[in-house]
């Protein structure tokens, strides 16, 4: 990883970046020199300055093997380098260090991605989405497909597309929201509003599409991919994705599962656009899963 900012203490920008791994066990590998810095170990305290290399030797952890899992996921399209799932809700992406290590995206397609691609625990992982959103997720088959897809995102090419139900009725029925995300300094789990000197620009475009007597049904199109992102650009304007118990109102979530029978948040990824590896568009649309349809019907 090469430092990209100034001035972070190394144990802060290793939580930011390492998600699967807290903060008492990142400052641990520190001491235990399985972190190095321009080639060499490193204090806890350390601060990092722009283009410095950081580098986790984790050969010294417990080696885990990923297993091949017979898991239902529906393939929406496979070409010779990449495909594309309809990720059901309740599902995580891929296995972590520390957390899942079965009942993965990653676990289910393990045969069809080759070996070598991609991260060591992220076989085929170009970007992802959270365990409770449904939806269009692309995976890398080839070498090639990985590093033509990481450039994509890398470089904002590829449109992404949401449905989310929100709690309220919005003033402005079109808008951008361009706020910087990171890192929750009192929860890793948890993602927040930042500064642009402490977070990494966030940008989201949103759409009502239909509205209900305090809800509102809304297209979002994120133009960056940061963790939660539309989770927390919602909530920030005071409109949270129905059924997020991280970021919404918990009472609000109970009552509307106890009526209309929600188990998770309301998010789902219906739309990716693309170049292909031959320069040929790509667009895939997935519909709703019935959870959610059943959401909108009772509505």
């Amino acid at each position: 990883m090469i430092i990209k900012s100034e001035k972070i203490r190394l144990d802060k920008f290793l939580v930011i970046e390492k998600l699967e791994f807290s903060r008492s066990k990142i400052q641990k590998m520190i001491k235990n020199g399985d972190v190095l810095v321009n080639g060499k170990t490193a204090k806890v305290s350390r601060f990092l300055n722009k283009g410095d290399k950081v580098e986790i030797i984790v050969g010294k952890q417990e080696k885990r093997e990923i297993q091949k899992e017979d898991i239902e996921i529906e393939i929406l399209f496979e070409g010779k380098d990449y495909l594309v799932i309809d990720k059901p809700a309740g599902i995580v992406v891929h296995p972590s260090e520390t957390g899942h290590s079965k009942g993965t995206v990653v676990n289910a397609l393990l045969d069809k991605v080759d070996k070598g691609v991609g991260e060591e625990f992220r076989p085929g992982i170009v970007h992802r989405l959270d365990k409770d959103t449904s939806g269009a997720l692309i995976v890398a088959k080839t070498k090639e497909g990985y590093k033509y897809f990481v450039e994509q995102f890398k470089k904002r090419k590829v449109k992404k597309e949401y449905l989310a139900l929100v709690k309220g009725i919005l003033i402005h029925k079109e808008g951008i929201i361009d706020s910087p995300i990171s890192r929750d300094v009192k929860s890793r789990k948890k993602m927040g509003l930042a500064s642009e000197k402490e977070g990494k620009r966030a940008v989201s475009k949103y759409k009502v599409k239909e509205e209900f007597d305090d809800l509102s049904l809304v297209e979002v199109e994120i133009e960056t991919g940061r963790t939660h992102q539309i989770r927390v650009h919602m909530a920030a304007i005071d409109h949270p994705v129905v059924g997020d118990n991280t970021y919404g109102v918990g009472s609000y979530n109970r009552r509307f599962k106890e009526k209309y029978g929600l188990r998770r948040q309301f998010l789902h990824a219906e739309r990716l656009e693309f170049k292909d590896l031959e320069g040929k568009k790509k667009k895939i649309v997935v519909d709703l899963p019935e959870d959610l349809k059943n959401v909108l019907s009772k509505l």
